[in-house]
């Protein structure tokens, strides 16, 4: 049987885009950042980021440049940039270039630094108020540039939280403003992407040396996993996960988390850790080359699948197994005659 990811044409996805023309160069068009300019509600949040190399992508080149395709909106990691050039701040790189290849314009490609690309402070990076607002009013604005009713979004790591968030909304503290509300916009997303998420925080900052040393093991809205009290149920998890989780809001029509086995995946309560409440399914690598990064990097076939085609019954021979919200992981090599029940759960 055809695999649904063909694994031998993985290092294809690697393969660099060589041409340097307005589709592939880095950087918003002249076209969208005219756009943002011009409108009171974007230009204050510098999503062009030219003070790095890769902080951004996206636009079309004039006004009667089509956009056929759901635009996608990419949000990156800690510490990451949207379209680096090096293994530390690639981001979406592999991601965009094997996009474009495969039918996709920049007019449908999307993407803005929310942080900065600094791996000395990662771990001090926090879910900030900030950062949350600025993931948001860039969904927002390809919202209203593109005229699309939907777009899709695909995070990764640390971006898998907060835009989860940015579109769930909710009450947050702003520095100096204090609490302010965001209304969910889950309705105008088609398919949510999560990628090696940390929905549950990091076991790590239970250690006294990094809870005591880094701001991102912090309590208020850090990675701080919370422990187990004598029934054996987590308690004191960091307030901005607590409340994102409890958030019964899904992030989009269809909400999918792909992690791997080799990316430290659990937490408490033998929890997938890049799993999260709202999802429809999860997607389990189970190679050693899909780590924290691989994962991403390598799965662009994958995600172009959920994206715009992905059905249960297209399960066939492949290196992951899979799960529902409702269930536990299951091998996808199950026999057919449990293709019925696999169909049944998917959207449970």
């Amino acid at each position: 049987m055809k695999s649904l990811i063909t694994f031998a044409s993985i290092s294809i996805f690697a393969t660099i885009v060589t041409s340097q023309n307005s589709t592939y160069k880095r950087g918003l068009t002249d076209h969208f950042i005219q756009f943002l300019n011009l409108n009171k509600n974007y230009y204050p949040y510098n999503f062009n980021r030219t003070e790095f190399f890769g902080g951004s992508f996206g636009g079309k080149d004039n006004d009667t440049q089509p956009i056929n395709k759901v635009p996608v909106v990419f949000v990156h990691g800690a510490a990451d940039m949207v379209i680096g050039e090096e293994w530390a701040n690639d981001g979406f790189r592999y991601d965009i270039e094997y996009f474009l290849q495969n039918g996709y314009t920049k007019a449908e490609l999307y993407g803005s630094m929310w942080g900065f690309a600094d791996l000395a402070g990662e771990y001090n990076l926090k879910h900030d108020t900030e950062y949350v607002i600025a993931i948001r009013r860039f969904l927002e604005a390809v919202l209203d540039y593109t005229g699309a009713a939907k777009i899709d979004v695909i995070s990764h790591s640390m971006g898998v939280a907060l835009s989860r968030a940015a579109i769930k909304g909710g009450k947050y503290l702003l520095r100096d403003i204090g609490y302010i509300n965001l209304k969910p916009i889950n309705k105008n997303v088609r398919t949510y992407i999560g990628i090696a998420g940390l929905s549950y925080g990091a076991l790590v900052c239970t250690e006294a040396f990094y809870y005591d040393n880094f701001l991102g093991c912090n309590k208020f809205n850090g990675y701080y996993p919370g422990v187990l009290d004598k029934y054996n149920k987590v308690v004191n998890v960091s307030e901005f996960l607590n409340n994102l989780n409890k958030d019964k809001t899904k992030e989009g029509d269809q909400a999918y988390a792909i992690l791997s086995l080799f990316d430290s995946p659990k937490t408490y309560n033998d929890k997938y850790n890049s799993a999260f409440p709202t999802m429809d399914m999860a997607f389990i690598f189970n190679s050693s080359e899909y780590d924290h990064v691989g994962v991403r990097d390598k799965t662009q076939e994958f995600q172009l699948r959920l994206l715009n085609s992905y059905h249960p019954s297209e399960i066939q021979e492949t290196e992951f197994m899979f799960m529902t919200k409702s269930q536990g992981p299951k091998n996808v090599q199950d026999d057919e005659e449990n293709e019925e029940e696999k169909q049944g759960n998917f959207l449970e």
